[in-house]
């Protein structure tokens, strides 16, 4: 084996190389992607929310003040539905509903009944559903999708209040262990 000694000037550039190297490497910021999926049952869970609940499609939305936006009302890992009041509370100074239509929860061989009363700073959709022969939905999906416009700048929030019901077939409670809220900013 041969062993090439540096100089002097040679060690130089090599620590300088490497002092150059490794202070690039300190200064690069390692991305952390946080990815907002709604359904994710362990962020729910680290926000104590648990199955079965009620949720938004997120957490928090940074919006224009006057700007429409949509958001999705989703039913999280419940079993053997047939009925639904789902009460939204918000600030009807600071956003109102534009529009909303129904989602796929409630889908089968019957078209499923809305109802929306707009109250003030409460939204409450009831839902009744029952397919043939007394089939009831279960699982996951949207429930709705509820369009919004903001009104003034600010920071405003829905969440679903603990007013919320579903019902099973036979018209007893289905208990709901877990509430959504979105935080909204309006510059």
């Amino acid at each position: 084996m041969n062993f090439k000694l540096l100089n002097r000037n040679q060690s130089n550039q090599f620590i300088s190389l490497f002092l150059l190297l490794f202070i690039f490497l300190l200064s690069c910021d390692i991305p952390e992607d946080e990815f907002e999926n709604p359904l994710d049952l362990e962020t729910n869970a680290a926000k104590g929310i648990f199955p079965p609940a009620l949720v938004f499609s997120s957490d928090s939305l940074n919006i224009n003040s006057g700007e429409k936006f949509n958001i999705d009302i989703y039913a999280l890992e419940i079993d053997s539905v047939s009925g639904a009041q789902i009460e939204i509370e918000y600030f009807s100074s600071s956003i109102v509903i534009d529009s909303l239509s129904n989602g796929d929860f409630f889908q089968g061989d019957n078209d499923p009944i809305f109802i929306i009363e707009d109250g003030e700073n409460k939204l409450i959709i009831y839902v009744t559903y029952l397919g043939s022969a007394g089939q009831t939905v279960s699982g996951t999906g949207i429930i709705a999708s509820i369009s919004f416009r903001s009104l003034i700048p600010g920071l405003t929030q829905l969440k679903v209040s603990t007013n919320s019901i579903l019902l099973d077939k036979n018209a007893n409670p289905i208990e709901i262990k877990g509430y959504g809220k979105v935080k909204i900013s309006a510059k």
